[in-house]
């Protein structure tokens, strides 16, 4: 619900330089931003690794692509992005970014009004603060709070996965490539942070579950995930698609799956968004910061020690990590069985008794 029809800004910016995951959870204040303001010129400025996630968004009409570990690295890049962003004269900034360079740029920008949470230091760079309490509801409520400020109340927290023709060309190609004319599921192996990641073997136990029920599985993930797919195939057919995907390619893809499983990924968020049946397994985190509909089941590890962090490590704090491998590929696949039920797409075959 909007209180005020428009907000009096007609030429915007958003900043949100996170990962994958970050960027699904912020298409809700986008959308909220368009409906506040459907007149407004809005711009995102992003990662390059969020591209395929926000390039065909209805709700944007500009975006700023950052490089800030590459090419746009270093203090020369960032005052030459400083000097765009004042060339193109914003009046309004809104970051649900938390860092300080993100706070910089939006100080940088000249714009008169600038949204921020109040984390410190960087909240020193904006006009209006909002209060950031990881306790206090899911990640999307909190960014959509940003909107408050302005006189906005947007309880609408819907994300949205977008895609384009040539990303929908490109996923039929590689499909028919794969032979993946049948029911399918989408395996997402990968993760920002280590343990994060179910084990590869895991991942191809489940697919030799599914393909005795009729379902055949897709590895999907970036370029560093292709020794972890091998790995997984290893112990059941898969097709690999690892490295070969931009987000809007497999938001495609994740439109024609009959299922989805995956870490606490944006990979998640993005089949979440795309409305396709997940099963979404978490260790070291917990999913209570998500709001996620009746089309996921969330599957947690039994470990004592679990959940351990808000958003994941490198390395075990207790260094046996037993959280994910704890999760037994039959125990999935019951998940998978029990979410499909209702749409046929399994077949009656035997489930498995353990969790392995």
């Amino acid at each position: 619900m909007i209180l005020a029809d428009t907000i009096p800004y007609g030429n915007i910016l958003l900043i949100q330089t996170g990962f994958a995951g970050d960027m699904v959870l912020t298409t809700p204040l986008l959308r909220g931003v368009r409906r506040a303001a459907p007149s407004a010129r809005i711009t995102l400025l992003h990662a390059p690794r969020t591209e395929g996630l926000v390039r065909c968004c209805p709700h944007l009409d500009d975006r700023i692509v950052y490089d800030k570990g590459g090419e746009s690295r270093g203090a020369p890049a960032a005052l030459r992005l400083a000097r765009e962003l004042r060339r193109r004269r914003y009046d309004l900034v809104v970051s649900p970014h938390r860092s300080i360079r993100s706070g910089l740029l939006a100080l940088a920008s000249g714009a008169e009004r600038r949204v921020g949470f109040d984390h410190v230091p960087s909240a020193l760079f904006y006009t209006d603060v909002v209060p950031y309490s990881r306790w206090e509801s899911t990640f999307v409520r909190r960014k959509l709070r940003l909107l408050e400020p302005l006189g906005i109340v947007e309880r609408d927290e819907r994300t949205e996965a977008y895609f384009g023709d040539d990303d929908a060309a490109e996923a039929n190609a590689l499909l028919e490539e794969a032979g993946l004319g049948r029911p399918f599921a989408v395996l997402a192996i990968g993760s920002a942070w280590a343990t994060k990641r179910w084990p590869p073997r895991r991942f191809g136990e489940l697919a030799a579950l599914l393909g005795e029920r009729g379902i055949a599985a897709a590895l999907v993930g970036g370029p560093s995930d292709r020794e972890a797919a091998a790995e997984a195939m290893r112990f059941g057919p898969s097709a690999d698609l690892t490295g070969r995907t931009t987000f809007g390619v497999l938001a495609a893809i994740l439109s024609r799956a009959a299922l989805f499983v995956g870490n606490d990924s944006g990979a998640l968020h993005l089949a979440s968004a795309a409305g396709t049946p997940s099963v979404a397994l978490f260790g070291p985190t917990g999913p209570e910061q998500f709001r996620f509909d009746d089309k996921v089941r969330v599957v947690r590890s039994e470990a004592p020690c679990a959940p351990c962090s808000d958003h994941g490590s490198e390395r075990c704090p207790l260094g046996d990590w037993v959280c994910l491998p704890g999760i037994g590929a039959e125990r999935v696949a019951r998940e998978a069985a029990s979410l499909l039920a209702g749409a046929g797409a399994l077949s009656s075959g035997g489930e498995g008794s353990t969790d392995g």
